[in-house]
């Protein structure tokens, strides 16, 4: 599973729109949409907080195999 689709799985469990994680983190408009649809990934600095946020491990963000 790629690393958007995973972020989707993760962002919709909270219930949180992607405009809010956008806000939260203060990312430009349409981040969130961009990761989860592939288009691009978050900075490599970010990805502690996003799992932090979420609760998981980084690997378990990143890793294509899980």
């Amino acid at each position: 599973m790629s690393f958007g689709a995973k972020f989707r799985v993760l962002r919709e469990a909270k219930g949180l729109p992607r405009a809010g994680i956008d806000e939260w983190f203060n990312l430009m408009p349409g981040t969130v949409s961009n990761w989860e649809n592939g288009f691009q990934a978050p900075e490599e600095e970010l990805l502690p907080d996003l799992a932090s946020f979420f609760g998981v491990r980084i690997s378990d963000l990143t890793d294509e195999a899980a």
